[in-house]
């Protein structure tokens, strides 16, 4: 999307495009069909958009220095409609939360509100998609069969439940099953029924719903970092830290402004302890069949499961690795950290014979995927990066980017790019927040990223560099014993 930018009409870095601003309220006008509004564009100081693949929805809020006293002559009160468009200049793809071309945002809550003067307010506005407030409303009460991609589908098109008319972007899913609502909100539902969810194309079991500008999407971590199984998913942009106002033969370079960033932290990059708990190494799964009253064990492993599956990092044909892993081959007492599975165990109950007119073949064996799916939506969290960058609403969450960091030391012949080998690369943005201020005439977007793979294979070691390489203190030391001493060595300190 930044290669469809026309340098022609974006004048500067973080420009952008805001219509009026207005709140509808509740009541009508007049007693017609037609509801109170009013702008409050002038009022707005900042604007704040929120989009995350984990989220269901879009959500907001808006900052405003009220000296008209909206929120009590309107009034506010938790139930009105908000409505604009945001878009960066020169592209079609943004905001539209207008009632005519869009769908509008529901407020539902006000908070920090206090005055500036006598005669005016400031206070933030909360909004969030319309499917956010019904699924408050209602509760998923029915049975469903088919595949999941389908009964999600249905989910959110039914008027009983999330009534939605918003495009949704659906991966097809494998499998019939047959799910029964238990009286639950339609979001909880889906976030239940995806966790058994296998994709149709893709190896890694698990899918998402979450809410972009485009619409919701119902997909696979998998299929967000590839097209196919050998054919990863390219960037759709490269973003670097470096000085603002880059010029080539004396004219600004607004694309390279747009993609360079001003501040970068790495929240994350690695949590052994944490990684080890959860089982993204390796596990152990007691699967029981309640049918045939047997148990069996699944035992994963990271090392041999992780060629079958799309990361964030490819080979250099855009295909699929066996390297590049966040854990690399590492010789503990003749083991790898992979070869640990009683670190973390789960105990599946699981039968294929649930429904009598679905056979085995059509319901896939959920609990051989569980420890898959854990390991590898827990992987994602190992690296995460958050960085400043000038504000685009071509960009969403569940895009793949390029970031490349510097690698913060002397200079170096050997590493001419100056780039970390293994934090630079490919990440997943996986929350975007659109940040607009008024006082400063600027968008600006806090992206936070993820990934699951390394640019540069870790080294690999074979030679046991952990066993002998500490003290061997295994005395045990009897504490009656130890107070015996002391008491004798105070020679009736203690004596009254």
């Amino acid at each position: 999307m930044y290669s469809s930018i026309d340098r022609s009409r974006l004048k500067k870095p973080g420009d952008y495009i805001l219509s009026d601003v207005v709140i509808i309220s509740y009541k009508s006008e007049r007693g017609n069909s037609n509801p109170i509004s009013i702008s409050v564009k002038s009022l707005v100081t900042e604007l704040n958009i929120y989009e995350s693949i984990h989220n269901k929805t879009l959500s907001g809020n808006v900052v405003l220095i009220d000296a008209q006293n909206v929120v009590g002559t309107l009034p506010l009160i938790g139930f009105e409609r908000i409505e604009f468009k945001l878009f960066t200049p020169s592209i079609s793809r943004g905001f539209d939360f207008t009632r005519v071309t869009g769908h509008p945002m529901y407020i539902y809550r006000i908070s920090d509100r206090k005055g500036v003067n006598p005669r005016a307010q400031i206070y933030t506005l909360h909004f969030c998609s319309r499917e956010m407030i019904r699924n408050e409303k209602v509760k998923a009460i029915r049975a469903y069969k088919g595949t999941t991609s389908n009964t999600v589908a249905s989910i959110l098109r039914d008027p009983d439940l999330l009534d939605s008319e918003k495009n949704l972007t659906l991966e097809e899913s494998y499998g019939i099953h047959k799910y029964v609502a238990p009286i639950e909100r339609p979001f909880d539902f889906i976030d239940e029924i995806s966790k058994e969810t296998i994709s149709k194309k893709f190896y890694s079991p698990g899918m998402i719903f979450f809410e972009t500008s485009y619409g919701f999407n119902y997909k696979s971590y998998e299929s967000l970092l590839a097209f196919s199984s050998d054919t990863a998913r390219p960037a759709v942009a490269r973003f670097e830290p470096k000085p603002s106002s880059i010029r080539i033969e004396g004219n600004r370079d607004i694309l390279q402004e747009m993609r360079n960033v001003s501040k970068f932290t790495i929240k994350d990059q690695f949590n052994t302890l944490k990684n080890l708990r959860n089982g993204v190494y390796s596990s152990l799964t007691t699967k029981y069949d309640s049918f045939f009253k047997t148990t069996e064990d699944i035992i994963f492993d990271y090392h041999s499961e992780y060629q079958y599956s799309h990361h964030t990092e490819h080979n250099k044909y855009g295909g699929k690795t066996d390297r590049k892993n966040i854990a690399p081959f590492f010789n503990e007492q003749g083991k790898f950290i992979s070869e640990f599975p009683l670190g973390t165990q789960y105990l599946r109950s699981d039968t294929s014979r649930v429904h009598n007119d679905i056979t085995d073949i059509d319901t896939p064996p959920t609990s051989n995927y569980l420890p898959r799916r854990l390991s590898n939506r827990l992987a994602f969290e190992s690296f995460k990066l958050e960085m400043v960058v000038p504000g685009f609403t071509g960009l969403s969450a569940g895009d793949i980017i390029i970031f490349e960091m510097p690698t913060h030391a002397p200079e170096d012949n050997s590493n001419m790019m100056d780039r970390d080998p293994y934090m630079s690369g490919r990440y997943l943005v996986s929350s975007i927040r659109h940040q607009v201020s008024m006082i400063n005439d600027r968008h600006t977007m806090i992206l936070e990223c993820i990934k699951d793979s390394v640019r540069k294979p870790y080294p690999e070691e074979i030679i046991d560099t952990f066993t002998g390489k500490e003290a061997t203190n295994k005395g045990i030391t009897d504490q009656y014993q130890l107070d015996e001493l002391v008491i004798s060595q105070t020679d009736g300190l203690f004596k009254s």
